[in-house]
């Protein structure tokens, strides 16, 4: 969107869209939707503010786009036991590879934007990026500085403490360790997922910064699977990142079965419903003003063109052409943006 003195000046572009190009979904239906689903999404943003008094205080606030993919990770329900399993495996691996005798637990599964993972990140880790095939993008495994100490130490006979964590930098040894951890890890999630999805891990490339994670979009959104690798009086964890968008298209394999009765006619479609509604993908544009052209100065239009367009009073928010609110135009945190006064299907006012 264009702020008040670019108004002034006149943008062509008066709407701004954000489709979402995520790959399709498995089961997921292509058809926009009616007008009781839409009623059934208006009611649920309803309940949403009534249970906020504060939602209209004037304050402008962030609106957290990420709490789909939040809803859509409880339908991925295998994730946990898969975890588990991946947990026996990696704990077998690291036995053979390092001889150490690491009791490794499973942790909640848990999404996460790429700046907050970058964020919560060691002073020092050491990053290993490689493939999942059939996954088209990258997948990374982090290990902090603490558990490379530790194996270091142990496998090398250098004893069982771990180095402090107040250095930046990790020696090459160590580098070498992270990699070998890495590849146990792959093989175990792919040995693993193998009944859900068979993946095919790729090269390793490891390094002793986060480059290759800085090099993502802030705003992706990442699965973090996070193992716990404790021995004695020492505890360390491990990570495993991968791109949730690059998941959505498995979605089903990972949902729980569904029974014949969600699909039969004349069953009860209020549990189908709920589960496969927040998958559907909309197009959402913010409309800041619409004017009437004849169709003379239409064909008469250039690169180049200056349409002067008035600062909107009223923002309007449109999903599939519903007008779903309207707000007010301004400024947050230094992006333009839009304070949502009202929300309703506005068309049938």
């Amino acid at each position: 969107m264009a702020d008040e003195d670019e108004l002034k000046e006149g943008d062509v572009d008066a709407q701004a869209d954000g489709v979402d190009e995520s790959p399709e979904q498995e089961g997921a239906s292509d058809e926009v939707l009616t007008e009781s689903e839409i009623d059934a999404l208006m009611e649920s943003v309803d309940e949403s503010a009534a249970g906020n008094p504060d939602a209209d205080d004037g304050e402008y606030r962030r609106f957290d786009f990420a709490a789909r993919e939040q809803s859509l990770l409880r339908e991925f329900t295998a994730l946990t036991p898969l975890m588990e399993r991946q947990a026996e495996l990696l704990g077998v691996a690291l036995d053979k590879a390092f001889s150490i005798e690491f009791a490794v637990r499973s942790e909640a599964p848990v999404l996460l934007s790429v700046a907050d993972v970058l964020a919560a990140l060691d002073r020092a880790v050491a990053v290993t990026t490689t493939t999942l095939n059939p996954l088209p993008g990258p997948a990374f495994v982090v290990s902090p500085a603490a558990l490379l100490s530790f194996v270091t130490n142990a496998y090398f006979g250098g004893g069982n403490a771990a180095t402090q964590n107040t250095r930046e930098t990790l020696t090459p040894t160590e580098i070498r360790i992270a990699e070998r951890i890495a590849e146990q890890q792959i093989n175990c999630l792919v040995g693993a997922w193998q009944d859900k999805l068979a993946m095919e891990g790729g090269d390793l490339a490891t390094l002793g910064v986060a480059d290759r994670i800085e090099m993502l979009p802030r705003g992706d959104i990442l699965l973090k699977l996070t193992f716990t690798l404790a021995v004695g009086d020492f505890e360390g964890r491990a990570h495993v990142l991968i791109p949730f968008s690059e998941l959505e298209p498995y979605r089903a394999r990972f949902a729980p079965p569904r029974s014949k009765d969600d699909v039969e006619a004349g069953s009860n479609w209020e549990p189908y419903l709920r589960r496969e509604l927040p998958g559907i993908d909309l197009e959402l544009a913010g409309v800041l003003d619409t004017r009437s052209i004849a169709l003379a100065d239409l064909l008469e239009l250039r690169a180049g063109t200056v349409l002067p367009l008035a600062p909107p009073e009223v923002v309007r928010l449109q999903a599939d052409g519903v007008t779903l609110g309207e707000g007010r135009y301004g400024t947050f945190e230094g992006m333009k943006a839009v304070q949502l006064a009202r929300l309703g299907n506005l068309d049938r006012d």
